[in-house]
């Protein structure tokens, strides 16, 4: 009987899931696993943050920082490589809330593309990661976090883009304002696993 009550959770789940994958109206020419992808967030917020690699930013009560860009060293089988953020992220409130790659992150390429969180490297960096904070995740009242967060998975030629990053606290559509981070090659930091 036990073993019944785990299947309203697992629907549920499927369920809040279903919005965010979201139907293409076209076949995929590739052999591509799907990825968690959204609508295009660029050109949403109203306000545009600029800060560089290791500068705090605040909007909405939350501080936003940048540490780095960690490649894992993990590629798919077209070479394409599995980065992650290294955050803090300070909520200056007096509640807690939760905050979501899915809906918080997003990478832009210089050519306007975007790339979205991707679960596969979720999947990888709670297997071969420490200190990988995985997805959704919660600030505390007056608290900060700091962690590898992520990931995107991006091509191999893709050596200078722009992490976004929506401090929505717990209001989900609240893109009003948008903090973004300009990334270099020299920015993208090696992962050093001893394992």
């Amino acid at each position: 009987m036990k073993k019944y009550r785990i299947i309203p959770l697992i629907l549920a789940a499927v369920m809040a899931l279903a919005p965010l994958t979201g139907c293409n109206g076209g076949n995929n020419t590739k052999n591509e696993t799907p990825s968690a992808s959204m609508n295009k967030q660029e050109g949403i917020a109203q306000t545009e943050i600029k800060a560089e690699i290791e500068e705090e930013k605040e909007s909405n009560e939350t501080v936003f920082k940048l540490n780095s860009v960690i490649d894992s060293g993990k590629t798919d089988e077209e070479g394409n490589r599995y980065l992650y953020l290294d955050v803090s992220i300070t909520n200056n409130t007096d509640k807690e809330y939760e905050l979501n790659i899915l809906n918080n992150f997003y990478v832009l390429y210089p050519d306007g593309e975007e790339a979205h969180f991707d679960v596969r490297t979720q999947l990888y960096a709670q297997n071969n990661m420490e200190g990988y904070t995985t997805n959704p995740f919660t600030l505390t009242a007056n608290g900060t976090l700091n962690g590898m967060i992520g990931g995107f998975i991006i091509p191999p030629d893709k050596n200078e883009f722009t992490v976004c990053f929506f401090p929505t606290q717990d209001i989900l559509t609240d893109k009003e304002s948008v903090i973004k981070v300009d990334v270099t090659a020299e920015n993208i930091v090696k992962l050093n696993n001893n394992g």
